[in-house]
């Protein structure tokens, strides 16, 4: 993949290995490449962007101070960012008091409807049960963020589909009728978005390694 300039972009872990050795040109292009959507998924975890900015700001000093503790064959470094800040924004949460509203607010009125049957498909049985504990519904939160996020980088017509085979539990053919579009583009397009939230949720920290290996459509109805 080549960058603004022509040249190949270069790969995560070789740039938190210059990050490592002091390399503040390394640095900025991991901000540039992730801050976006690393504040993205934590404004809509937090409610609240400066709290959010400050978590960001957080995360980005632990990169430039723990780069050497990346370890490559442990996940994606996107992965390791969004572990980092995941943690920063639920402690900030237990440091606020905040902690029992901000799960009842988030199971009883999340902030956006789309995505949350497809949050249940990629991130399903995420640490067990959540009955009774604050600490894995905020995991889940996190992650419903983090997905909400995907689908809101994603290109238009992706997302659309995306969401009208999740949220409104159309097959593909129902979708094309709806869309007045040739199946094989809907297809297209539906292969397109997986690929983006498989690149985003393979190294999520909450999700199990049997949850991560599979990330495929679930069952839909036959189409008309």
């Amino acid at each position: 993949m080549l960058g603004a300039g022509g040249e190949p972009d270069r790969d995560d872990a070789w740039l938190l290995a210059r990050v490592a050795s002091g390399d503040e040109m390394a640095f900025m292009t991991l901000y540039d490449r992730h801050a976006d959507a690393l504040f993205g998924t934590t404004v809509r975890f937090l409610r609240d962007r400066e709290s959010a900015a400050e978590v960001l700001q957080d995360v980005f000093l632990a990169l430039w101070q723990r780069a050497a503790q990346y370890d490559p064959r442990s996940g994606s470094a996107f992965g390791w960012l969004v572990g980092i800040a995941r943690n920063r924004a639920i402690d900030r949460l237990r440091a606020e008091a905040r902690r029992p509203r901000a799960v009842s607010a988030w199971t009883a009125n999340p902030d956006a409807p789309e995505a949350v049957d497809l949050l249940d498909w990629a991130g399903r049985r995420l640490g067990g049960s959540v009955d009774g504990d604050p600490v894995v519904e905020l995991s889940r939160t996190w992650t419903r963020s983090l997905v909400r996020t995907t689908l809101a980088e994603m290109p238009p017509e992706e997302r659309q589909v995306v969401i009208l085979a999740y949220d409104h539990a159309l097959s593909q053919s129902e979708i094309a009728e709806r869309l007045h579009m040739p199946i094989g583009t809907v297809k297209s397009r539906t292969r397109r978005a997986l690929a983006r939230l498989r690149v985003r949720l393979a190294d999520i920290p909450d999700l199990r390694p049997g949850d991560r290996a599979q990330l495929s459509p679930p069952a839909r109805r036959s189409g008309r």
